[in-house]
């Protein structure tokens, strides 16, 4: 680190940039990396088919589980209303049924999808998943029972229209009668930020404008669309209610725990700010300027800018006001915020410790993807802060099976820029997945009090 005579800070990157300008101004206004606009340098690749052979192997499974006894008879209900509601229809359509290609292609769309989620709903390892296969199921099944009476003019504008308020009466009967009890502060937060979901999705599902209806007339996939995002508000209340009411139901002594969850929000909070300063202030276009050294845009160069550019989004979407409830929405929400903070710390001193995080061969894509893979499973292994990793790990990390898929374009040769592109996404899981089991100790140990 040197300073100019304002006494202002320059990292040594900063003083080499400035004095290489007048070099490198012809070349660098070509844009990408020098390297490959040097005359007589081809870009570098790697061979296709060796990043799909070094990209294939077992995937982690993360599943989605919530601390619900969820019973088997709640789900089994779901299920049997999405067959009901299929069987009321002559599905899956032909010609002759629904002539109309478009909407004949769309029902047995949503068709096929309510069977797989019903059979999902079966093989499910979680009751949690199981559930969510089975509303899944049933919300697929009334848009074909939708659009199927609408074809058959027995669903019409002045049904919905008639249907909204007995549900908004619903949510309103449940927003009521919730409050975020518990006896185990970090429990009740995991449950209860499931609840809150339910309550502002069924408000947004209920948010309909009487333009979209009025345009809905006579138009039987869009009157289907409305009717969908009805039964969505139905479902989701009718969730949150079955939910709180067996949570409730197992505790001796509910205790309202909203002081509590609003002291652990606020602190947590205050830690995102504190911890928030190495972030830059915009959009980084040089994703090398993050670091203190000389290193070329690599992989963990691009996963430290994502790093970045994520945790920013969310630290603003802290200030944004999402609609109520969500006070315990907000405690997990400061806690994955403060994991992609520990994250960049960590990736960031890695690279400013000398490891580049570089790929230059499909070896080096395979190790990466190693790395992402068991950041996972030592995640969803550790034996600390287990009731919060296991609500947050799911949405860490990514889909490993779609990364690998990036990598599957059959033969010929990929661009080493691409290649680096892909990869970083591995090491933004694993950078994550490493992160969350301390991150998670702690804001266990902020909602207990004991930190």
């Amino acid at each position: 680190m040197s300073r100019d005579a304002d006494g202002s800070a320059r990292t040594r990157r900063e003083v080499l940039s400035l004095s290489a300008t007048a070099v490198l101004a012809g070349l660098a206004g070509c844009g990408g990396r020098l390297s490959e606009r040097l005359p007589g340098r081809e870009p570098a690749t790697i061979d296709a088919a060796a990043l799909s052979e070094a990209t294939r192997g077992e995937t982690p499974t993360v599943p989605d589980t919530l601390p619900v006894d969820i019973e088997a008879s709640f789900v089994d209900s779901h299920r049997g209303l999405a067959r009901s509601k299929l069987d009321a229809t002559p599905a899956p359509f032909d010609e002759e049924t629904v002539p109309n290609g478009v909407i004949r292609e769309r029902l047995n769309d949503a068709y096929d999808h309510a069977l797989q989620s019903v059979r999902d709903a079966s093989g499910a390892p979680t009751g949690h998943e199981r559930l969510d296969h089975a509303v899944r199921a049933r919300t697929a099944a009334h848009e074909v029972v939708a659009a199927w009476d609408a074809i058959e003019s027995e669903l019409v504008v002045d049904d919905l229209r008639a249907a909204i308020p007995a549900v908004r009466d619903d949510v309103d009967a449940l927003e009521a009668r919730w409050s975020p009890v518990g006896a185990d502060p970090v429990r009740a937060a995991v449950v209860h930020r499931e609840i809150e979901r339910g309550l502002r999705g069924a408000r947004r599902w209920l948010s309909i404008p009487d333009g979209q209806l009025r345009a809905a007339t006579g138009q039987s996939l869009e009157l289907a669309d409305v009717a969908v995002d009805i039964e969505r508000a139905r479902t989701d209340t009718a969730v949150g209610s079955y939910l709180f009411d067996r949570f409730r139901g197992r505790l001796d002594e509910p205790t309202d725990l909203t002081d509590r969850l609003t002291t652990a929000r606020d602190d947590l909070r205050s830690r995102i700010d504190r911890r928030a300063d190495p972030l830059p202030s915009d959009r980084v276009e040089d994703p090398t300027s993050l670091v203190d050294r000389d290193v070329e845009t690599t992989a963990g160069v691009r996963a430290l800018a994502k790093l970045a550019s994520d945790a920013r989004r969310r630290i603003e979407d802290v200030a944004a006001d999402g609609g109520d409830p969500r006070l315990a929405s907000d405690v997990l929400s400061a806690t994955t915020t403060l994991t992609h903070l520990r994250a960049f710390e960590s990736l960031r001193d890695r690279i400013e410790g000398g490891d580049d995080v570089a790929v230059a061969s499909a070896d080096d894509v395979g190790a990466i993807r190693s790395e992402a893979v068991e950041a996972i499973e030592a995640a969803r292994d550790a034996d600390r802060a287990e009731l919060m990793v296991d609500a947050l790990l799911p949405g860490l990390t990514g889909n490993i099976g779609w990364i690998d898929d990036q990598f599957d374009r059959g033969s010929g040769s990929v661009r080493l820029e691409s290649v680096s592109t892909d990869a970083m996404r591995y090491v933004v899981v694993a950078t994550l997945c490493r992160a969350l089991p301390a991150t998670a100790t702690e804001a266990t140990g902020v909602l207990r009090g004991s930190e």
